[in-house]
C-alpha cells in the first residue's frame, strides 16, 4: 500500500452562514467541484483526493456545522445538528461562496454528504454537472436486525439513553467507530486531527451524536426516511452523470442499499478498498477513478 499521506495541503477558510463561522478549503477556478463529508469527520478526510482533480475546476470541500473547524453552535441539546439543520448551513455555505449561482456543479459525496448534496441538486437540476458518491445513506430500514455484524445493537446503544454518555462523555464515535471503519493502522498524526475538534467533553461532541439519531430505521426520523424515498426516486429518473464508488468490503452498504444504488439511472460503478472510510484507505484510486469520469463528462 502506498504512503497515505496525513498532511492537509489546503488552508482552510472561514465564512459567515447565519450568524455562525463555517470552514472550508478550496483550490483553483471554473466548474464548482463541491467536496462534502458525513460523521466525526471534516474536509481533512477528501485532502489525498483533491491532489488528483487540481486544473479541473473550482475544489471546495466544506466542514459540517459542529465539525472539524466549523462552529459549535450555541445552546445545544438533542434536537441539535439535524440533518435539516445541517441542510441549511450547507445551503447558506454554497449561497456565500457563490456556488449557487453558478453552473455545472458536481458534488462529490461521503455517508451525510450524500443526502446534503443530492438534496441541493434535486432542488437544483438544472445546475448539476455531475454526482459522485461512496458509503452514503440512501434509505429507510424496516428494522434494526437489517444491520448485520451487530451494527443494529450498536445503533440502538447509540440512539438510546447511553448515547450521551458513550458519544459526549467517551467520544466514542472517534475512538470506536471511526478507526473501525478503517482497514489500516492509522498514523499518529492522522488520528490526532481526527480527534482535534473534539477534545472537549460535552456538547462539543454533539454532531457526531446527532448524525446517528437521524439515520432512517423503522421509519424514524419521519422527515429523514421520506427525504431518503424522494432522493433515491429523483436517483433513478433523472439523467445527470453519476460515479458510484462501490467500496469492498464496505461497512454501511448493504443489500437493500447496494440494490438501491445499483438502480440509479446514468451512473458509473467503479470498486475500491475500504471499509466505510476509504479515502484512509484507498485515496489515489478514488482520486484517480473520479479524475477519469469527471474528464469524460
Amino acid at each position: 500500500m502506498a504512503d497515505i499521506s496525513p498532511r492537509m495541503p489546503y488552508e482552510k477558510k472561514l465564512a459567515a452562514v447565519a450568524g455562525q463561522k463555517m470552514a472550508y478549503a478550496e483550490h483553483g477556478e471554473g466548474d464548482p467541484i463541491v467536496f462534502l463529508h458525513g460523521n466525526a469527520t471534516s474536509s481533512y478526510m477528501w485532502r489525498n483526493i483533491m491532489p488528483h482533480m487540481e486544473g479541473l475546476g473550482r475544489l471546495i470541500a466544506i466542514d459540517n456545522m459542529g465539525q472539524g473547524d466549523s462552529a459549535r453552535l450555541p445552546n445545544t441539546g438533542p434536537d441539535s445538528y439535524t440533518l435539516a439543520e445541517q441542510q441549511s448551513y450547507i445551503d447558506g455555505m454554497l449561497d456565500v461562496l457563490g456556488v449557487s449561482d453558478a453552473e455545472n456543479i458536481t458534488f462529490v459525496m461521503h455517508d451525510w454528504g450524500g443526502p446534503l448534496g443530492m438534496s441541493w441538486a434535486h432542488r437544483h437540476p438544472d445546475q448539476i454537472r455531475g454526482l459522485a458518491y461512496c458509503e452514503v445513506l440512501v434509505c429507510n430500514h424496516e428494522s434494526y436486525d437489517d444491520y448485520p455484524n451487530a451494527v443494529g445493537g450498536m445503533l440502538k446503544r447509540l440512539r438510546g439513553p447511553e448515547g450521551e454518555q458513550l458519544v459526549l462523555e467517551e467520544n466514542f464515535f472517534v475512538e470506536k467507530v471511526f478507526t473501525a471503519g478503517v482497514i489500516r493502522d492509522i498514523d499518529e498524526e492522522t488520528m490526532a486531527e481526527i480527534r482535534r475538534p473534539y477534545t472537549e467533553p460535552g456538547e462539543s461532541r454533539r454532531a457526531t451524536l446527532t448524525w446517528p439519531r437521524q439515520i432512517p430505521i423503522e421509519g424514524e426520523p419521519a422527515d429523514v426516511a421520506a427525504l431518503m424515498d424522494t432522493l433515491s426516486v429523483w436517483m433513478q429518473t433523472n439523467d445527470i452523470p453519476k460515479l458510484f464508488i462501490n467500496v469492498e468490503p464496505g461497512q454501511i452498504v448493504f443489500e437493500k442499499d447496494l440494490e438501491i444504488l445499483r438502480s440509479w439511472s446514468h451512473a458509473t460503478e467503479v470498486t475500491v478498498r475500504g471499509l466505510h472510510h476509504p479515502q484512509e484507505d484507498s485515496p489515489d484510486d478514488i482520486g484517480k477513478a473520479l479524475a477519469r469520469w469527471y474528464r469524460a463528462l
